[in-house]
């Protein structure tokens, strides 16, 4: 596994355990990423940005979801692709199952820019990579 790529598995696995100060540490402090399933229309920047997407990620699923990667790949000179299904109970019981892919460009080996793509064949597409 490439650098970034670790980098970007290292920020999945602080997505997962909601640990935004986890995820700070592996990002640009002018990290600008958007498109995500808990706020498809929502901009995010900076670290604040990264605090406010977990608030964000917390209202929307709920406490109890889980996060399973299912792959990391370079997908050209500083960006990574990662794709991950997302399930649990959801919040208000109603069941969460959704296929995410994102596609981070990095800077300094750290989070640049990010954007999520629902449906996660879309990022494939997006990066040259057959679905």
């Amino acid at each position: 596994m490439s650098e970034h790529a670790e980098t970007v598995r290292r920020a999945y696995e602080a997505f997962k355990a909601q640990d935004a100060e986890a995820l700070i540490e592996v990002s640009d402090p002018e990290i600008e990423f958007g498109g995500s399933a808990a706020a498809p229309d929502r901009l995010y920047r900076g670290h604040d940005g990264i605090r406010k997407y977990m608030t964000d990620i917390d209202g929307a699923f709920g406490h109890e979801w889980h996060a399973d990667l299912e792959r990391i790949a370079d997908a050209g000179e500083d960006q990574v692709l990662l794709v991950a299904r997302i399930h649990g109970p959801g919040k208000g019981g109603l069941p969460l199952d959704l296929r995410v892919a994102h596609v981070w460009q990095l800077r300094g080996g750290k989070l640049l820019k990010g954007r999520v793509y629902v449906p996660a064949e879309d990022a494939l597409r997006a990066v040259g990579v057959e679905p």
